[in-house]
């Protein structure tokens, strides 16, 4: 299927592609929200809402969707759908990946933390981050293979590098460090297609290590579901378990993420009101080895998370002292993509000479947060055709891809508890070096207009794209 271009407003809610490709994210970047409505931030009727036609033309390409892909029900659609580049937005999902790299100062916390519990549960809030920071309908585009993104904070010394380690099925595989922790994720998400809604299951695998004790933290996120694909206003749910252990001592952290009811009802609502007299959708315990209850957690998803010690039987304390373990920070207003503030910091070069195969570098992406729609959907079109020859010459060759910053460990690579076995997802291992990704590629000062959409090559043989690479440069 060959990408189209269009723009306008469709205010009742995503095409079907839209949002079936919008599922394949992991679960830290899917948010609840009472309704999606997809603009064209290009087109003159963006501030207006009030383009007909396009919403028409929306209502007609949802109902043919569904005839389209009725044969699709019960099946993972991850990779089936090839959307225009109007119902995106500039940003990958390597981009989006990165994102669970704004709340770092609750993992600081929870590095020098004494209590162990109390420990546990800043982890469990560093991990909150991703929920709040995706409030935007339109879908990141997809990675070339071997495509990477870096993130530098140099006052933490915090250096993050993620890579797409393959293409079908999607994986990206991404490693972190700082002074006081590591951190590692895999990312392989599934979905089913239901009739009028998407289930996604957030298979991957996260390891994050405490330096200062040398602990071994592994979390497990709650499903997703995409709402009213076909008719009706879209919306996500995420719900069901969410599980965080301490490898290294057996403590660990269970949330319950509660469902909406039927069309909706009960979203950001719950049957309970905490202590603090707080409405909830989210609640659980942190508990020590023996299974005990140490603290209880609190919160609502796209909002806060909160701690405070408990008894035994899960009551608060009298005067327990209330953690903030995380809070959603505010977002800018009336953002054309309802970015947050670090999704504009990850879109910028920051004075960081990126990788040649860095996501910044994409000119589909540079165009399209230009405000050029039409180059845009012609400069992806030919990364897409690029990355196709790419595979024929690999073919012809007899070669095998590799990554470049990460290795396959192999179906026998030890599985933690509770985490997908080998088969649903493969592991990685980071075998490269972030401090060698500084030196001479980071100069004091580096211009946007020498990063941002220029000089992509994530290609293996960058020979054979003489033709199709200039052209994807001119637009």
């Amino acid at each position: 299927m060959a990408d189209q271009e269009g723009g306008g407003t469709a205010k009742s809610g995503w095409s079907l592609g839209g949002l079936l490709n919008y599922a394949t994210q992991t679960v830290n970047s899917v948010m609840g929200y009472d309704e999606l409505s997809v603009v064209d931030p290009n087109s003159q009727s963006a501030g207006s809402g009030k383009d007909v036609h396009a919403t028409t033309k929306l209502e007609e390409d949802r109902k043919q969707a569904f005839k389209s892909y009725k044969d699709y029900l019960g099946k993972d659609i991850t990779s089936l759908v090839i959307l225009p580049v109007w119902i995106m937005q500039p940003f990958t999902m390597l981009q989006n990946m990165a994102e669970i790299m704004e709340y770092t100062e609750a993992l600081d916390k929870a590095a020098v933390t004494e209590d162990p519990y109390e420990r546990l549960a800043w982890v469990v809030g560093y991990t909150m981050g991703p929920f709040g920071a995706i409030e935007r309908p339109w879908k990141p585009f997809n990675p070339i293979l071997g495509e990477t993104f870096e993130y530098h904070k140099p006052s933490t010394g915090i250096k993050y590098l993620v890579e797409q380690v393959s293409h079908h099925p999607p994986i990206g595989a991404g490693h972190a460090e700082s002074p006081l922790w590591t951190y590692d994720l895999v990312s392989a998400p599934k979905t089913k297609f239901l009739g009028n809604s998407v289930e996604v299951y957030p298979i991957g695998r996260t390891r994050i290590r405490l330096k200062t004790t040398d602990e071994v933290f592994s979390l497990v996120p709650p499903t997703s579901k995409a709402n009213n694909v076909i008719l009706g206003s879209t919306w996500v749910d995420t719900y069901g378990d969410y599980k965080l252990l301490n490898v290294t001592t057996g403590a660990r952290a269970h949330m319950v993420y509660k469902e909406c009811g039927w069309f909706g009802s009960g979203r950001y609502e719950a049957s309970a009101v905490d202590g603090w007299g707080r409405v909830l959708v989210i609640d659980g315990y942190i508990y020590r080895e023996d299974g005990t209850k140490a603290y209880i957690l609190e919160g609502k998803w796209n909002e806060y998370l909160d701690a405070a010690r408990c008894d035994e039987a899960g009551e608060m304390l009298p005067d327990a002292e209330i953690l903030h373990l995380w809070k959603c920070k505010d977002k800018p207003e009336n953002d054309p993509y309802a970015f947050t503030h670090f999704a504009h910091e990850l879109n910028s070069a920051n004075g960081l000479s990126p990788l040649p195969s860095d996501s910044r570098r994409r000119p589909d992406r540079a165009l399209l947060e230009a405000g050029q729609s039409s180059e845009a959907a012609v400069a992806k079109y030919n990364l897409e055709e690029m990355q196709r020859k790419e595979r024929r010459e690999r073919e012809e060759r007899g070669e095998v891809w590799a990554p470049r910053w990460f290795r396959p460990l192999g179906p026998d690579a030890e599985v933690l508890q509770d985490e997908y076995d080998n088969e649903q997802c493969a592991q990685y291992e980071f075998t490269g070096d972030l401090a060698a990704l500084e030196g001479p590629r980071t100069p004091e000062e580096v211009p946007e207009d020498s990063v941002c959409g220029k000089g992509f090559v994530p290609w293996t043989y960058p020979e054979i794209h003489d033709n199709l690479g200039k052209e994807a440069e001119r637009q």
